[in-house]
């Protein structure tokens, strides 16, 4: 488990050198499923973004240990950068909302996240459609937050036929809690490897807290674990250096 958090230096030479194993992918799926190879079997760590309701926001970037939500924001932010600068930017905008780094300003809710992220233009939403089914729960877990209602669609396990064909060969998915005051437990990255290969085949990739760090295995694997009222689905979209 890694000790402390790295320097500016440390992550900015770690950067560098994942996008340049990423260079010769094409397109926002191809750099994020390389990507989330090359950091699968890094550890995992709860707990590394630093700020509260009384704690000064400090902007945490790791990609030596991640948990699920910063592993994904991790993959997304390399897949859509081509340099240092770019990688860190991006970091912040997936985060934040409008880029300003403070607690009331991160992203806690992840349905807040992939609405965001969408309105920014770094996702497609794709869990509306055919098989979908619309949630609505109270999100009320986090102390200094309002309690209040959120509205997304998800697919549940039963209909995943329906939704494969809407859904590309790189996407983010996330599952949707049973738990009350929460709308989503875990998220990752899926990827399929044959042009209409069933979902629960596809390749997971996750930061696991049960596993200890980055893994890959079968999306039908992890259900069968793990209870979920329904998976939310988004495709990514290119950045500015990568239309």
């Amino acid at each position: 488990m890694p000790a402390r958090e790295p320097t500016r230096g440390a992550w900015r030479r770690a950067a560098a050198a994942l996008l340049r194993q990423l260079a010769p992918a094409a397109g926002a799926p191809a750099r994020l499923r390389l990507a989330a190879r090359e950091l699968c079997g890094r550890p995992y760590l709860a707990g590394s973004l630093i700020g509260g309701p009384a704690l000064p926001e400090r902007l945490v970037v790791r990609l030596d240990a991640f948990d699920c939500v910063t592993f994904v924001e991790a993959c997304l932010a390399l897949a859509r950068s081509a340099d240092g600068d770019g990688f860190l930017a991006e970091l912040v905008a997936t985060r934040y909302r409008h880029g300003r780094v403070s607690w009331p300003d991160r992203l806690h809710y992840f349905s807040d996240w992939l609405r965001w992220n969408r309105r920014r233009g770094a996702l497609r939403l794709l869990s509306a459609g055919p098989g979908s089914r619309e949630l609505t729960p109270r999100l009320a877990v986090l102390e200094g937050l309002p309690a209040r209602t959120a509205r997304f669609h998800v697919v549940p396990r039963r209909a995943l036929a329906r939704a494969r064909a809407r859904l590309p060969e790189s996407a983010l998915v996330a599952f949707a809690s049973l738990r009350a005051g929460l709308d989503f437990f875990h998220t990752g990255l899926l990827f399929g490897d044959a042009p209409g290969q069933a979902l629960e085949a596809r390749v997971l990739i996750h930061a696991s807290r049960s596993r200890g760090g980055v893994t890959a295995e079968p999306l039908g694997a992890f259900l069968r674990r793990n209870r979920t009222r329904g998976l939310a689905l988004a495709g990514p979209l290119p950045g500015g250096e990568h239309r």
